[in-house]
């Protein structure tokens, strides 16, 4: 092998190795369809594959594969553009010195091009990939209420939120970071197989001589390291998997103190939840642990072999070079080959412990994708008719094991109607109510009818106030922010006192009081004037002069309105000409 022949044969290996290796990944792909690992990376990979940017994603790919193949190239040159630098020098000619100084400096700036486009190129597939995947992951998971149901689940995926922005850029990162090391070491160990062969003779051992058998004594070498390493490291896989778990645990914990702080405060509760935190933090100390422990032993192996291979390529050579039968340029290259080699076939003994970390965030995200597959194909049976009112008759609801919760539930309710259902805690009033206006999660039966197509709004307890300024979280979810009423029905529902404070963007939730938070629920009614209202004891937080002052207001401004309330106080008859107690199941 001549270094001019090689530099002038790169264009045609290039396109031809480029050609080998689509071929080979395209069959590869459709191998691991069927195994086990290809089925959890199709669920997950498979909703960003969009037909209208397909040609732009393959040619991404293939730009990827280029450099990735340039990178080899690079490196092959190098080895022998010094081979002659440094066989120059030990026959001291100067011309040829200065001529491969100077083709060294070229490759190298060639060299630094090719890292900064293939940084570039990485990162806008890596970032549109991650764009696609998150809007795949949520859409499916806003989608059907799923968020809302699969808290219902009976194996409930962990930390959703972890699992919806690191676990799926970790993937991202991860998929190209194994495609870009497996592709570099497979394409780099027959590259410098062949150039180690060239360099190779004959190597005597215990008086054999063993032809070309430095490179046989290297595969040996390395591939034995790499089969204990993977042995010693094996573990962990379910330890890594127990690492993001244990963490997203211990970090819910510590958001679940914030956002409670008042009632605990109030409780005296933390020592409880000292001890709660401690538990949760334990058993992310326990999990490092075992990681160490099993580290130690990998850790340890993996640097007694990375050195005892620094002088290995050297002492293989050395009786050769001594012999004549090599140059300086010969050693150093075979040095170069060696390290190379080495490191292409060390590729996933050094990438064992990033591919568990893959491995664990793989089966964390197909396990969440599964769950939203389950969901979609969940049939949930809600028979529900439309009409001008609400009608039940013989309903009932099931809970998540098929199990009866109510039935025999029958009622109607006309335009201006307003029922209030009344029962002992844990009847089931929420759940009732729930399935009236259509979010229930479980089947019902029976008849059920309800205006399909009119302005429904749903008032939990404690209202939800998403994140920005006060007036978008007010005007939630689809109301006008710059609304022209908004103002004096923040008067009338006495909070004018944070007028000024509309546009001030803060945690709304945790800085409003309960009883202000059920004041801006009131408002949301008037700006959005339903014809359907649900009440969750929205009134709860409420003194009685404030609820008296709000029923009335809603019921004088939106006379037609159909009201359904929960409540237990008796102050509430006042305002609803219907009663549903659900003690004695009768209106």
């Amino acid at each position: 092998m001549h270094w001019q022949t090689e530099l002038n044969d790169s264009f045609t290996w290039l396109l031809t190795t480029l050609f080998w290796l689509s071929l080979g990944l395209f069959c590869t792909a459709l191998l691991l369809r069927k195994t086990p690992f290809g089925e959890k990376f199709w669920l997950i990979s498979q909703p960003c594959v969009n037909n209208s940017h397909l040609i732009k994603t393959l040619g991404l790919i293939l730009l990827l594969l280029v450099f990735i193949l340039l990178e080899v190239r690079i490196s092959v040159l190098n080895s022998f553009f010094y081979n002659g630098l440094y066989s120059s020098l030990q026959d001291k000619k100067a011309d040829a010195f200065w001529f491969f100084a100077l083709l060294n400096a070229m490759l190298v700036g060639f060299k630094i091009i090719h890292s900064i486009l293939n940084y570039l190129v990485r990162q806008v597939f890596e970032i549109r990939w991650l764009e696609k995947m998150n809007e795949q992951m949520l859409e499916r998971w806003l989608q059907n209420k799923n968020y809302y149901r699969i808290k219902y689940e009976k194996d409930l995926p962990d930390n959703i939120d972890q699992r919806i922005e690191q676990d799926a850029k970790e993937f991202v990162t991860g998929t190209v970071d194994l495609l870009d090391g497996m592709i570099g070491a497979l394409v780099s160990i027959i590259e410098f197989t062949i150039i180690l062969w060239g360099l190779s003779g004959l190597l005597s051992l215990f008086g054999i001589e063993i032809p070309k058998g430095a490179v046989f004594f290297i595969y040996i070498f390395i591939i034995t390291a790499t089969t204990l390493s993977v042995w010693i490291g094996y573990p962990l896989i379910k330890l890594n998997y127990a690492k993001e778990k244990y963490a997203g645990n211990y970090r819910y914990s510590l958001i679940r103190v914030r956002d409670n702080a008042e009632s605990i405060a109030f409780y005296d509760g933390e020592k409880q939840e000292h001890i709660h935190l401690k538990t949760k933090f334990n058993a992310i100390i326990e999990n490092r642990w075992a990681i160490v422990r099993r580290m130690l032993g990998l850790d340890g192996f993996n640097t007694g072999v990375t050195q005892f291979a620094m002088i290995l390529p050297l002492m293989l050579q050395a009786p050769r070079f001594f012999a004549g039968l090599a140059t300086l340029g010969d050693m150093h290259q075979t040095v170069q080959a060696f390290n190379r080699l080495m490191r292409a076939l060390s590729f996933f003994r050094l990438f064992y412990e990033q591919f568990t970390l893959y491995q664990a965030r793989l089966n964390r995200l197909y396990d969440f994708m599964l769950r939203l597959d389950q969901l979609d194909n969940q049939q949930i049976i809600q028979p529900i008719e439309c009409g001008l009112g609400i009608r039940l008759k013989d309903f009932g609801l099931k809970d998540q094991h098929g199990e009866v919760l109510l039935q025999q539930v029958n009622l109607a309710l006309n335009a201006g109607d307003a029922l209030l259902i009344q029962g002992p805690s844990g009847a089931g009033k929420t759940t009732l109510l729930k399935a009236i206006a259509g979010i229930y999660p479980f089947e019902t039966f029976g008849y059920c009818e309800r205006p399909c197509n009119a302005n429904v709004l749903f008032l939990p307890q404690r209202p939800y106030m998403p994140q920005g300024t006060l007036r978008q979280a007010i005007c939630y979810p689809n109301i006008d922010p710059h609304h022209t009423d908004l103002e004096l029905y923040m008067e009338k529902c006495r909070l004018s006192n944070y007028i000024h404070a509309l546009d001030q963007e803060n945690d709304w939730q945790a800085i409003l009081s309960p009883g202000e938070l059920q004041r801006v629920a009131f408002i949301r009614i008037f700006l959005t004037k339903p014809n359907i209202v649900f009440l969750d004891e929205t009134t709860s937080a409420l003194d009685e002069p404030t609820e008296y002052i709000l029923y009335r207001k809603i019921r004088e401004k939106l006379p037609n309105m159909i009201v359904l309330s929960i409540g237990h106080r008796g102050t509430l008859h006042q305002f609803h000409n219907k009663v549903f107690d659900l003690g004695i199941c009768r209106i």
